[in-house]
């Protein structure tokens, strides 16, 4: 009996293409290999935001101590000043009033804010 021919069809080839589980593999390998240099990445950032934070709390701080170094000068300049026109009493007198009326104002305006802040999240509330 004859041997028959295989048709060309039917002949076990070797399979360059690789099979589903190994592209599935492949993807998980590359997807995790992106997540932990995105990871990394945002590390990095992270650390140098609280850098760049602390360096800006400091030079916050350092403003804020000159500031008020500023203005205890600008108050006992005024005191020195006022005190050879109208005396040592008046002069005490004058620059506390001024001081008073400077704190009055800055309190009304942390009122009106605050008032406003609160009108902003009660309306967003309501709408919700």
């Amino acid at each position: 009996m004859p041997k028959h021919r295989q048709d060309s069809s039917e002949i076990d080839e070797p399979n360059d293409e690789p099979s589903l589980e190994e592209d599935v593999r492949g993807l998980f390998t590359s997807t995790r290999a992106a997540f932990d240099s995105e990871i990394e990445y945002q590390k990095a950032r992270a650390g140098m935001a609280v850098g760049l934070v602390l360096r800006i709390a400091g030079l916050a701080a350092l403003a804020l101590a000159l500031v008020f170094f500023l203005l205890m000068a600008v108050i006992m300049g005024s005191l020195l000043g006022l005190a050879s026109v109208v005396g040592p009493w008046g002069a005490m007198g004058i620059v506390a009033a001024l001081l008073l009326l400077i704190t009055l104002w800055s309190v009304m305006k942390v009122k009106r804010a605050i008032r406003r802040l609160t009108a902003l999240f009660s309306s967003s509330e309501d709408e919700a």
